[in-house]
């Protein structure tokens, strides 16, 4: 994993695709550590970059950059590096779905400890009483009164993916304890007033684990 300590970071960005079927797990994980070390680890404003796995077969990054700009003059760099080319070969081209993530709430460090991220984007509902403001509260009443009591959560934000669509984002110890946190929503209170503003038919939401 890359990580340097660049201050306050205020982009996240989450790549998921799939690798060629003939592409071996063990290359994959080479080249992105590769990429990882060769070109990421030079960008300037590039905080962390996580190389990710999960359960169905798919991989992903997750990259943390101190701003906008940080995270666009990396992407536009991406494709001249050698290393980002070899990377690239390795996957399947029509699967990849990248998205950049505003953060509402600025990270101020990297999260300690933590081998998985739950990743999931969400469309409001429809309606006049949806705001950001309401959508803030109600993550931080998730955050003070249910992802306090589990130890194993390390960090949880909303995050602005465009003018319709929006991410929640959680660092948190094992999958398992990712999986166990999140069945736990539906029967919590605190966590109510956040899912009901989530249109259910646009959640795309899965667990990954740590694998570079």
């Amino acid at each position: 994993m890359l990580r340097k300590d660049l201050g306050q970071m205020k982009v996240m960005g989450f790549a998921r695709y799939r690798a060629k079927d003939e592409v071996n797990p063990a290359e994959l994980i080479g080249a992105a550590r590769r990429w990882q070390k060769e070109f990421l680890e030079k960008q300037p404003g590039i905080a962390m970059h996580c190389f990710l796995g999960n359960l169905t077969g798919e991989y992903a990054d997750a990259i943390l950059a101190t701003d906008e700009t940080a995270f666009a003059e990396m992407s536009e760099a991406h494709m001249q590096a050698e290393s980002s080319r070899a990377f690239m070969d390795l996957l399947e081209p029509g699967s990849i779905r990248l998205c950049k993530n505003i953060l509402q709430q600025p990270l101020n460090a990297i999260p300690e400890g933590f081998c998985a991220i739950e990743f999931g984007t969400f469309r409001p509902k429809g309606g006049n009483g949806f705001n950001e403001g309401a959508l803030n509260a109600a993550a931080d009443r998730v955050k003070q009164e249910y992802l306090s009591r589990f130890p194993e959560s390390r960090t949880h934000r909303i995050g602005k993916v465009d003018g319709e669509t929006y991410s929640e984002i959680c660092f948190i110890e094992t999958a398992g304890a990712a999986r166990e946190i999140c069945a736990g929503y539906v029967n919590e209170d605190a966590c109510l007033p956040l899912l009901s503003m989530f249109d259910p038919e646009s959640v795309d939401l899965d667990f990954w684990h740590v694998l570079a």
